[in-house]
């Protein structure tokens, strides 16, 4: 086996050995918190929340992102991974003047 491979496959075996271990962390702050976010309001914007209601459990994906057309409106889509029930994943657009948008697809 070539050398460079080897280290690639090293690499990429440390890789996944950190990923794993990280897990746990990550589940407990998403426990602990309820909720954990990735950049600013009104530009590209990731929100991953849990729910826990009686009927409904499950995380949670936000998406949110400005429009290339007009930066004053976001388009955001909500995609839900559920362990009981069902979520109903959607998409809609807003922007900063209380008005609608058109949601691409």
């Amino acid at each position: 086996m070539k050398r460079w491979l080897r280290r690639l496959l090293y690499a990429l075996i440390v890789l996944l050995w950190l990923l794993i271990m990280v897990f746990p962390i990550f589940a407990f702050t998403l426990a602990t918190k309820g909720e954990m976010n990735w950049g600013q309001e009104g530009e590209r914007h990731v929100r991953l929340f849990l729910l826990q209601e009686k009927d409904l459990e499950g995380i949670g994906l936000q998406v949110s992102r400005p429009l290339t057309d007009d930066p004053t409106c976001v388009n955001t889509r909500v995609s839900y991974f559920m362990w009981q029930g069902t979520g109903q994943n959607s998409q809609y657009c807003s922007c900063a003047d209380g008005t609608t948008c058109e949601v691409d697809e």
